[in-house]
């Protein structure tokens, strides 16, 4: 999976359980994954550091990870700077929720309780794109 090339990751998860599930999944990969509790510590993390790969999960208190997807796409495009994938992570699975997380900005969307392989494959779908 890339080819051991480290990767840093933006987790933003307003769920301690679901952090130390995704920590723990992760742990044998060479990731470097920082944790924004909600939209706004996402965006100022996002802001402040430079990612790989995005986890954003669409349901967190205060700005949702829609708005924050918006604001994190709009940043780059004042920045000049590339697409950083985002994978939004939802526990609703619908053809709404795919176009609006797409529509906001998102590439790919996953559902929760996220499996294993699940996440491994979608983390590679979007950085080996």
């Amino acid at each position: 999976m890339n080819d051991g090339r480290q990767l840093r990751i933006l987790l933003a998860e307003d769920s301690g359980d679901n952090v130390l599930i995704i920590r723990l999944y992760l742990k044998n990969y060479p990731y470097v994954i920082d944790v924004a509790e909600n939209g706004e510590e996402a965006v100022r993390f996002f802001g402040e550091n430079e990612y790989d790969l995005v986890l954003m999960d669409i349901q967190m208190p205060g700005m949702d990870g829609y708005e924050a997807t918006e604001r994190i796409r709009a940043m780059e495009a004042e920045r000049g700077l590339g697409r950083t994938p985002i994978i939004a992570v939802t526990a609703h699975a619908s053809e709404e929720i795919r176009r609006r997380v797409l529509d906001c900005g998102g590439d790919a969307y996953i559902t929760k309780p996220v499996p294993k392989a699940r996440l491994l494959e979608a983390i590679q779908s979007v950085v080996s794109a």
